[in-house]
């Protein structure tokens, strides 16, 4: 919230003051009357939604100092609260102000208890503030006020009495340590001006020895007399009043007041009450008098104010991340239309360099079918270069062995028949009762099982079946030795050895029967290809 209003009731009058941003905008007097008030009302109407905070400058205020046992918290706030309403139980403005603790080893709480004992000076200024339901954010003594004033002007002797003529009176606020104890106002209305120097004095003295019975002082502790107003005492009266025993006296002029306070000497002039409005204005108060019931508007206003920051925040995320996004999408087109005249400039580099190259009667695309065909020949999973190398390094010891036909394949059923084996029995004597059943080897990887079938004969077969049985069963094993044969399975024998099968032939020379070859059928389960990729070659 930029905007603030200061407004200081006196019993006679009420002076209103607008500050935007910490500086001074304008001041306005009402008078405490029907017109005043119809005034007032317009001003506060005139300006909806700006916190206000009101200094109260009265007779009828109270200050006692008390002594509580030290704790903090929430069993301080119920502490306070109970010890306020002990001592002003019939009075709403009220609060109380922490000074210190003790030096004994108690180190209790030193507390300074106020209130406002009588509001009727008050009353119809707030309740205009209730009826247009304005958010007053507090309500203040005007001695608690000048604890910022005092700070401001960095009066930092330890006893320290503060003389300032106000609109409601002479007041007189005693501080220690730069800290509020007591004050006393003696109103002036009746008393001639040739009077008030005498008045000076004698309330000065008054105000000591009121001091000196409440054991705030002692007769022989030096106390500091600051006169900060803007009407100019006579020249005598810092005299007059050093001489008097214990005190001295220090006098800030008007436009030295004025300056240091930050405002023009005119204006300062014009409106006296607006010395404090504007430490209020500028500073932050840690006590406050306003009761809970009229904190409810501004409480609410706080709340509102808190929400539109936070809608306020999110709007400027998301249009931050909005633009972000649109920054994004922007870089991504650009970079899309980089990466398209790339393709376009090296595909043009390509057609050039297409052009440039010896023209041929085959087409491009024939040839690369051409060179995929080639590949899949190169590969030995591809082909039976494998098997027939298998089967030719078996053969080369045994000699008595001809093969005369080879069939191989790849298949993903490991129970495949070879139904164009020059044997037409094959299929019944791989399957014939009585015959072992051999389970396939584990499937490969790729799923296909690579299968060869050999046909083979005994060579100058003469009947003897047992030596002929012999050779292809070592021509079996021989194969089984190679490492990269899963299985051989004996699918024919040169002899059927079912007993199944019926006898057939003559007893006659063997010279008048003609005599059957010594056939056979071989199945090989080959093991799948494992390509080794060339190691990597490490640098020097």
């Amino acid at each position: 919230m930029l905007s603030k209003i200061i407004l200081s009731v006196s019993s006679k009058q009420a002076t209103a003051g607008l500050w935007r941003m910490g500086r001074f905008v304008s001041c306005t007097q009402f008078t405490n009357d029907e017109a005043g008030l119809a005034k007032y009302r317009l001003f506060i109407t005139s300006r909806p939604n700006t916190p206000i905070h009101i200094i109260v400058d009265a007779v009828e205020e109270d200050y006692r100092m008390e002594v509580m046992p030290h704790s903090g918290g929430a069993a301080r706030t119920q502490m306070l609260q109970r010890k306020l309403g002990q001592l002003y139980r019939n009075n709403n403005y009220r609060t109380a102000q922490f000074l210190g603790r003790d030096t004994d080893k108690r180190r209790d709480d030193r507390i300074l208890m106020m209130a406002l004992t009588n509001s009727d000076s008050l009353t119809p200024w707030v309740s205009i503030l209730e009826q247009l339901e304005s958010p007053i954010a507090g309500v203040y003594l005007l001695p608690m006020v000048s604890q910022l004033l005092v700070k401001t002007l960095k009066l930092k002797e330890p006893n320290l009495l503060v003389m300032s003529r106000q609109t409601a009176g002479l007041r007189l606020s005693y501080f220690s340590e730069q800290q509020l104890r007591l004050s006393r106002i003696t109103p002036l209305a009746g008393v001639d001006e040739e009077k008030i120097q005498q008045l000076y004095l004698s309330e000065t003295e008054r105000t000591r020895l009121y001091l000196i019975s409440l054991r705030m002082l002692t007769r022989e502790t030096l106390v500091h007399l600051v006169y900060s107003c803007i009407e100019s005492p006579s020249g005598d009266l810092a005299t007059q009043l050093e001489a008097t025993q214990g005190i001295t006296c220090e006098i800030i002029p008007p436009a030295t007041l004025a300056k240091r306070v930050g405002l023009s000497l005119s204006v300062l002039t014009r409106y006296p009450d607006l010395l404090h409005m504007h430490m209020l204005a500028k500073g932050q108060m840690r006590s406050n008098l306003i009761p809970n019931t009229l904190l409810k508007s501004h409480q609410l206003l706080l709340t509102r104010f808190g929400l539109n920051i936070t809608s306020i925040a999110a709007v400027s995320i998301a249009a931050l991340l909005a633009m972000n996004s649109l920054w994004s999408s922007i870089d991504i087109k650009n970079q899309t239309k980089q990466a398209a005249t790339q393709t376009q400039i090296q595909e043009n580099l390509y057609r050039a360099v297409s052009n440039s190259f010896t023209k041929t009667p085959v087409p491009g695309a024939e040839l690369k079918v051409a060179a995929e065909l080639a590949q899949k020949f190169d590969d030995p999973n591809q082909n039976p270069q494998r098997l027939m190398v298998f089967i030719s390094q078996a053969l080369d010891v045994q000699p008595e062995i001809s093969v005369r036909r080879i069939r191989w394949t790849q298949t993903e059923d490991p129970k495949f028949v070879d139904t164009n084996s020059l044997h037409k029995d094959t299929k019944a004597t791989s399957n014939a009762p009585g015959q072992a059943v051999v389970a396939p080897p584990p499937k490969p990887p790729s799923g296909l099982y690579e299968i060869g079938f050999m046909d083979g004969e005994i060579k100058n077969f003469a009947g003897d079946y047992r030596a002929a049985q012999t050779s292809v069963e070592a021509l079996a094993e021989n194969l089984r030795k190679n490492k990269e044969v899963a299985q051989v399975t004996i699918l024919t024998q040169p002899v059927n050895t079912s007993s199944h099968v019926s006898l057939q032939g003559s007893t006659l020379d063997d010279n008048t029967q003609q005599q059957e070859p010594a056939q056979f059928q071989l199945r090989l389960f080959l093991k799948p290809v494992v390509k080794v990729l060339p190691k990597p070659v490490q640098p020097s």
